[in-house]
């Protein structure tokens, strides 16, 4: 089946909650709609932008952390489906205030940090992990690899 560019725009849902910051959606949904054709799926998701308030509750509630994280994600598809078919891949969440202190931190733009931690998550969702140090340098070369394309260069 084919879909057009709109279409594909489409199975990427942007929700800024943040109080402040804005990020622009339709960057963000070119770098994930690139990654997600390079990846070879085609399942919706949702990227969340939160604040440190926001990522602390999510923290609490679903890790053992009692602070904010740059970046968490859900996937739909964890553990064992059990037979169920998932419209959607999961959610990525975003704290863009974290986001601001890493881009200063690593001399970058809000913009590039936000791509990097979006990136991040999605990969997680896609199935890459780091929990060892294959697996991190796999991680790491997908991430570097994406991030360099043109879309990211943009944003």
């Amino acid at each position: 089946m084919t879909c057009s560019r709109e279409t594909e725009l489409k199975k990427v849902t942007i929700h800024n909650i943040h109080p402040i910051s804005r990020i622009s959606r339709k960057e963000i949904k070119k770098l994930v709609n690139e990654i997600l054709r390079s990846e070879g799926t085609s399942f919706p998701l949702d990227i969340i932008f939160v604040d440190d308030g926001f990522m602390k509750k999510i923290n609490r509630k679903f890790t053992t952390r009692r602070k904010t994280t740059d970046v968490l994600s859900f996937g739909m598809k964890e553990g064992k489906d059990m037979g169920v078919d998932y419209p959607s891949l999961g959610d990525i969440y975003v704290s863009l205030d974290q986001a601001k202190r890493q881009a200063k931190e690593y001399g970058v733009s809000l913009k590039e940090e936000t791509a990097r931690l979006v990136v991040h998550g999605l990969l997680h969702l896609l199935g890459y992990d780091h929990k060892n140090k294959s697996q991190a340098k796999i991680m790491k070369e997908k991430e570097e690899t994406y991030l360099s394309g043109s879309v990211s260069q943009k944003l």
